[in-house]
């Protein structure tokens, strides 16, 4: 699951410029694996989906 970890920037479309340099500088200064989260595929995603729909469909 971790192979091919990919880092995410998340930024707030209302954040200012100033904000925006900032939280590059941040991220340009701690790229480390200690804060990095998972993204799964969209391949991944699917099934999470169907497995999720699955076990609905058998509890319903």
């Amino acid at each position: 699951m971790w192979k091919g970890m990919k880092s995410v920037m998340v930024f707030d479309p209302k954040d200012s410029q100033v904000e925006t340099d900032r939280k590059w500088r941040e991220w340009m200064q701690h790229k480390s694996a200690v804060g990095d989260k998972y993204v799964p595929t969209a391949a991944e995603t699917r099934k999470y989906l169907h497995e999720l729909e699955n076990r609905k469909q058998r509890h319903a």
